[in-house]
């Protein structure tokens, strides 16, 4: 991944990205766009005037598109959507993380809002519809659904092998929930337990009991303190019923801390 944190080579990077837009060139787009932090990517794609941004949409797929996207400011964010063919950009709007997509739908008008949430799959209107019902700084309008469970039965090796299919759709992977069929969380695991343990091992046996939790009317403040205090990237959410419901994430925090 390149960071362009050197105004000289921004320059002349962003130069060639600029040229493969005007030569259509969408390989050699892809090539270097795609090579840059996320960060990079959104930067440049807020400096383009419109026609350059039509064509960057026709370069990227809805998922690639939808990571620049969550990182851009509410206002630009209702701009790109005028601009977006519908199909793209519901389905770019399936693909992304459900508490960005819940952010974003929150802001507009509730026509608009119903409407695209009629057009999206269903499980992800579902959830999104849920996040909105929580109100503003607390745990539940942070938090996304997109985490990963396993069984106290389950082994080592195989959850390894399922990671590789699900990682990319999970917000993250460092730590892993222990559910029961009802979605009740009674322990976690971390990656390094599962990288440092016997592929034989079940989850039982080396999974945390004494968990860290927030329940999802929890004050953000409250919650930041936890995480900062035990040094935690996650944090799972949980219904009255202890139901696990989500995570939120340092990240999420932060970046709410800054904009307020």
């Amino acid at each position: 991944m390149i960071k362009l944190n050197q105004l000289r080579y921004k320059e002349e990077y962003t130069y060639y990205l600029l040229l493969a837009i005007k030569e259509e060139n969408k390989d050699q787009f892809r090539t270097d766009f795609l090579e840059l932090h996320p960060a990079d990517q959104t930067q440049i794609f807020m400096e383009l005037d419109d026609s350059k941004r039509t064509r960057v949409y026709s370069f990227l797929t809805p998922s690639e598109f939808g990571d620049i996207f969550s990182e851009l400011p509410p206002l630009q964010q209702k701009n790109c959507l005028l601009e977006l063919d519908r199909e793209y950009a519901i389905l770019m709007l399936n693909d992304l993380p459900s508490d960005d997509a819940a952010d974003f739908i929150g802001l507009l008008p509730n026509q608009e809002a119903d409407y695209l949430l009629d057009q999206m799959d269903q499980e992800e209107a579902d959830d999104i519809k849920q996040l909105l019902t929580y109100f503003s700084g607390t745990a539940g309008s942070l938090l996304t659904t997109e985490f990963i469970s396993v069984r106290e039965t389950d082994s080592v090796a195989i959850i390894l092998q399922n990671l590789r299919l699900v990682a990319s759709h999970a917000e993250t992977i460092y730590y892993l929930y222990v559910t029961d069929a009802t979605g009740k969380l009674f322990g976690v695991l971390s990656l390094r337990d599962l990288i440092v343990s016997s592929p034989d091992s079940l989850v039982h046996e080396i999974m945390a009991t004494q968990i860290i939790s927030v329940k999802a009317d929890s004050d953000l403040s409250e919650v930041g303190h936890l995480m900062k205090k035990y040094g935690l990237p996650a944090i799972p959410v949980l219904r009255f019923d202890d139901i696990m419901i989500g995570i939120v994430t340092f990240d999420d925090i932060l970046t709410t801390i800054m904009l307020v």
